[in-house]
C-alpha cells in the first residue's frame, strides 16, 4: 500500500480541487462514493481529503464508464475481489458472510462492517489497496477463458 493512502487526512486536495482536476462535478464525486466504489478520507467536521492516489482511482473509474461500463459494473467487478482470501478471514460459516453472498458491492461497500472487529479501516485494508488492480481481475482470481476448441466437448 502506498504511503499516501495512509497520510493524515488533513494532508491532500479538498474535493473541490479535485473536481476541477477531473473536469467532473462535486456532485459526481459523491456519486461515486455513495455508490461504493471508494472510500473518502474526512476530518473532523467532515470535509473530505483526496490523496494523489484516490485522484487516480476516480480517473480509472472515469476511463471505465468512458470504455461502456457503468457505475454498476464497475461497483460488480470490485465485489469480485475475494477479500476472505486476501486477509485470510476466519469469518464462522463463510457461506453466511454478507460480504460473500453480495455480489453488487465490494466489501469496503458492505453495510455489515464486517471487518469491524479487527479495527482495521477500510483505507488501510489490502483488499482496499487493490482497487487499483481492477483491470487486471481476469488474472487476479485465476479465470481463464476456454477457446472454440476447448469448448466443443463440453459446452454443446
Amino acid at each position: 500500500m502506498s504511503h499516501s493512502d495512509r497520510a493524515d487526512p488533513m494532508e491532500g486536495m479538498k474535493i473541490g480541487v479535485v473536481a476541477q482536476r477531473l473536469g467532473i462535478s462535486i456532485r459526481t464525486i459523491h456519486m461515486y462514493e455513495r455508490e461504493g466504489l471508494f472510500i473518502s478520507r474526512k476530518n473532523a467536521a467532515g470535509t473530505r481529503y483526496f490523496t494523489e492516489r484516490d485522484v487516480e482511482w476516480l480517473l480509472e473509474i472515469r476511463r471505465m464508464i468512458k470504455a461502456g461500463i457503468g457505475i454498476a459494473g464497475i461497483r460488480h467487478l470490485l465485489s469480485l475481489m475475494p477479500c476472505w482470501e486476501i486477509k485470510g478471514c476466519t469469518f464462522n460459516g463463510k457461506g453466511g458472510c454478507p460480504v460473500i453472498v453480495d455480489h453488487n458491492s465490494p466489501c469496503w461497500a458492505n453495510k455489515s462492517n464486517i471487518c469491524e472487529a479487527t479495527l482495521q479501516e477500510c483505507r488501510q485494508c489490502d483488499v482496499y489497496a487493490l482497487r487499483h488492480d481492477v483491470g487486471q481481475l481476469k488474472q487476479r482470481l485465476y479465470i481463464r477463458l476456454k477457446t472454440d476448441e476447448e469448448c466443443k466437448p463440453s459446452c454443446s
